[in-house]
């Protein structure tokens, strides 16, 4: 037993890199282990163990054998351990009562758990029937019936694990029924650890509990590394198995999610009768990842499994009320409701469960309204103030979620999204604003605050409002609040809650957070084209506006991207070509997966974009309009898709792959033959020539074989060569005498004549770059050597068009723009000067130097509002600088000179 299931486990737990979640030295040591840790195989095989000792051991530990089983009272312990709850063990009145009792629990019959617990006068018989209460909404007697296990726990020292474990189990009950102050967190934490580090160091289920309440408080590493030890303990640790399941989904690691339900589901199948049985917690988990990615339909299925069991499992039934709200049907979902009620009276869970979900889909007011049912229902359950509060704040509605949040930390000061939330809120409280026709702007003021760049966003924000609005036919309905952020921390925590997210704006709805495009500590990527990027957050959302957040997640992505209107840049255009080419294109669900990964992310960004063109192209403007009017309707896509598009997503899928090769024929990067076809070609002329000349049969084999594996690829590695043919000169120059304008031919010859100059471009290569520039239109490289050999010649100016190529395509720096600005300036076009100058202080508002060259082009144009703008803001940027004030002096005297 050993060994079992060592390499599943270990894929397993590396979902917690994939998570985000720390993953320390102590945790990575885990993964390394065997299932079984050597101190549990020590205590199994101790000969001073009985008979029936040893086998209750390793039914304990998960390492029972068939004979083990035979025995009711072990069978029903491994049965409830792999949540087979309805096993026939589980039935038999010579099973231990706590544990029939936890399994009719589990399966939703919490009346028989209470039937058969009457009499039952243990710690463990006491917790559960408080539980059973709990969920029938009895909780006075609840409260009442927890009062044995807290007053021994307090009362008297225990030197037993399990019943100290019951304890503190129990303080949790009573944390939950009657809001005590979250300083029960420590105490848990003291109670968990005593458990398995001084009574017992071998009591996984206290390592099961520990883990579950750290991921709780939003400590996920601590809590991963708890689990581990339990699975060391116990491989067939289904209660840490499933906390890993509810990490991965929640992080949108779906793939990991469903390799974890599919090893609960082989664990219930070691003792479930039926071979093709499935685990409920595995089903649970499958479906919660369907409901995260807004599939309600692919849910269904895997609750209906569940409930065709175990038709009472509360779980259950409140996921396929939640399943149904997705649906927007609202008249059956409070049906549901009220029949959940009667089954417990009271209860939370379900309002809960139907409010975070619609939260997660993005709709607030619904979702706002079942939270606040939720909480009135459990005003002691801090999740629910927690998820109302982090809605409000996504929604905009500062008040009620700073009352939320308030409520939460109160109840629970330990959960980490919950405080960082807060303090976030409080501190945007402190926020200066400047308020326009449509949006709001909120930023730090003061000495070091963002007040410079602040006072200048109103018109480039209107000019946006005036891009967006007008091409999807769509204005919002109340204004648009901007949040810029000082450093990425607060921006991450006011997107999140957590302080490490790898983007630097995002849209929640009527709420737009930035981060200022600063250089230094504490900045992601430093400057970046904020407006640019705020048309894309600001397009989001109007089409979430548009379609009441209904909208699939492709869909707002690709038409964000595609009203940026800027081009689309080379590594996109590779990473497409790569994608379609190799068979690797998302289909329409995997795209909406792509963007919660970061390894998928790029793709699915620039996929979407691409099909939304393609919609354009086939059908008109009026297209995405139209789709986005079904959306709002609360159609679905398949359905939103046949009816203005008159094909399935199936059906679009394939055509878009069709009109995507020819698209993607005028980037310059499918021209056949490719590269690796020609090499190909000379391989075989090598391999014939040998073959005339007697050469070794073996090697003309090779040689006809071309060697494939070798020319595979190349275009991505730039290493043309396979293990016999180098690609030489004379073979570029044949190829080009054949071939003058493919861009792969072109390449090599261009890397060819740059090798010989040492990398370094000159006048004399200014023919040959263009005609590349020319056959791949996509890629950069010629511009920037054009651009560079043009600015050192005696005419700069040709470097203009190429410097133009490269700013359209540049987001995260000025230099482009800077440059262009001083190029037009030294022709006498100031007009095109002024506008470069001031591209350059948008994308890089606190760099003092191109807020000098901008007022330099002002006062050029005798545009005085604008230069006295650029030299304030040197004033506020540069006080100790008094050369700016007298500029500002001068500036005056210029104007009264003018007028």
């Amino acid at each position: 037993m050993r060994g079992r299931g060592d390499s599943r486990w270990r894929s397993l737990a590396v979902l917690l890199i994939a998570c985000g979640a720390p993953l320390g030295a102590h945790a990575q040591d885990a993964l390394d282990k065997p299932d079984v840790s050597d101190s549990v195989l020590r205590a199994v095989s101790a000969g001073y163990l009985s008979a029936d000792e040893r086998a209750d051991l390793r039914v304990f530990h998960g390492m029972w054998n068939d004979s083990d089983l035979e025995d009711v009272k072990r069978r029903a312990r491994a049965a409830l351990m792999m949540a087979v709850w309805d096993d026939a063990s589980l039935m038999n009145m010579e099973a231990d009562a706590e544990d029939r009792a936890e399994a009719a629990m589990w399966r939703g019959e919490y009346g028989d758990a209470l039937e058969t617990l009457a009499g039952v006068s243990s710690l463990r018989g006491a917790r559960l029937r408080a539980e059973s209460l709990e969920a029938l909404g009895r909780l006075r007697e609840a409260d009442v019936a927890i009062d044995p296990v807290v007053s021994a726990l307090t009362r008297e020292q225990t030197d037993s694990a399990a019943e100290l474990l019951e304890g503190a189990l129990a303080m949790r009950i009573r944390a939950r029924l009657e809001g005590r102050p979250a300083g029960d967190f420590h105490a848990l934490m003291r109670l968990y650890g005593r458990a398995y580090q001084d009574l017992d160091r071998l009591y996984w289920p206290a390592l099961v509990a520990e883990a579950w309440l750290l991921k709780e408080k939003g400590n996920w590493g601590e809590s991963q590394q708890a689990a581990q030890q339990a699975m060391a303990l116990n491989p067939r640790c289904v209660g840490a198995a499933a906390l890993l399941g509810a990490m991965a989904v929640e992080t949108f690691s779906f793939d990991q999610a469903q390799e974890i339900a599919g090893e609960l589901d082989r664990m219930a199948r070691q003792i479930d009768v039926d071979p093709s049985a499935t685990s409920p917690l595995g089903e649970l988990i499958r479906a919660r990842a369907w409901i995260r990615q807004n599939e309600p339909d692919l849910a269904q299925y895997h609750i209906d499994t569940v409930l065709a069991r175990y038709p009472l499992n509360r779980e259950a039934l409140a996921l396929d009320i939640a399943c149904e709200a997705l649906r927007y049907n609202d008249d059956e979902v409070e049906a549901m409701l009220a029949r959940y009620d009667e089954l417990s009276p009271g209860s939370a869970r379900a309002l809960y469960e139907v409010g975070r979900t619609l939260s997660d889909a993005r709709q607030y007011e619904p979702a706002a309204a079942y939270l606040r049912r939720a909480g009135e229902r459990a005003p002691n359950w801090p999740e629910v103030h927690i998820e109302l509060g982090l809605l409000e704040m996504q929604s905009g509605r500062d008040v009620e979620a700073v009352a939320a949040l308030r409520r939460a930390t109160k109840l629970d000061e330990f959960n980490v999204r919950a405080a960082n939330s807060l303090k976030l809120i409080e501190e945007l409280s402190t926020y200066e604003t400047i308020e326009g026709d449509h949006f709001i702007v909120r930023y730090k003021g003061g000495e070091g605050g963002d007040g410079v760049m602040a006072r200048e966003m109103m018109g480039p924000l209107d000019r946006l409002h005036e891009v967006v609005t007008g091409e999807l036919g769509f204005e919002p309905a109340g204004k648009t609040v901007i949040e810029l952020l000082p450093d990425h921390e607060w921006f991450s925590v006011r997107i999140t809650g957590m302080p490490d997210v790898h983007t630097i704006a995002a849209a929640t709805g009527p709420v737009i957070a930035m981060e200022s495009p600063r250089e230094g500590k504490n900045h992601l990527v430093g400057e970046y084209d904020w407006p640019r990027v705020l048309q894309h957050e600001y397009t989001h959302t109007v089409t979430l506006a548009m379609t009441r957040n209904r909208i699939p997640h492709w869909f707002t992505e690709a038409a964000a991207v595609h009203l940026e209107y800027g081009p689309r840049d080379y590594d996109r255009c590779r990473l497409l070509v790569g994608a379609l080419m190799g068979g690797t294109l998302f289909d329409m669900r995997e795209i909406n997966v792509g963007f919660t990964r970061g390894d998928m992310r790029a793709q699915a960004y620039a996929q979407g974009h691409w099909m939304y063109e393609y919609i354009l192209h086939g059908w008109g403007p009026g297209a995405p309009i139209a789709l986005m009017d079904r959306y709002a309707e609360g159609m679905r896509e398949d359905d939103a898709m046949c009816e203005v598009l008159g094909l399935s997503q199936e059906e679009f899928f394939e055509r878009f792959k069709a009109w995507a090769k020819e698209d993607a024929a005028g980037w310059g990067l499918t021209t056949r033959p490719t590269i690796g076809e020609l090499l190909l070609e000379e391989t075989q002329a090598l391999a014939n020539m040998r073959a005339r000349t007697g050469d070794d049969l073996a090697e003309i084999a090779m040689l006809s074989a071309g060697s494939m594996a070798g020319v595979r690829g190349i275009n991505e590695r730039f290493r043309y060569q396979t293990d016999l043919v180098d690609v030489s000169p004379a073979m570029v120059e044949k190829w080009l005498a054949r071939y003058p304008e493919h861009p792969g031919v072109l390449e090599l010859e261009l890397k060819e004549v740059l090798e010989a100059r040492d990398g370094e471009a000159d006048e004399v290569m200014a023919p040959l770059l263009e005609r590349y520039a020319a056959a791949r239109p996509v890629d950069p490289m010629p511009h920037r050597l054009l651009a560079k050999v043009y600015l050192a010649s005696s005419e700069p100016a040709r470097a203009i068009p190429h410097l133009e190529y490269l700013d359209a395509r540049e987001q995260y720096s000025a230099a482009y723009a800077a440059e262009l600005a001083r190029r037009y300036g030294a022709i006498g076009e100031y007009a095109e000067a002024g506008r470069f100058a001031e591209r350059a202080t948008m994308i890089a508002p606190f760099n003092g130097n191109y807020r000098e060259l901008a007022a330099t082009v002002a006062i050029r144009l005798k545009d005085w509002d604008t230069a006295e703008r650029h030299l304030l803001a040197l004033v506020d940027l540069e006080p100790g600088r008094e050369v700016h004030k007298r500029r500002l002096e001068a500036l005056g005297k210029m104007q009264e000179e003018d007028s």
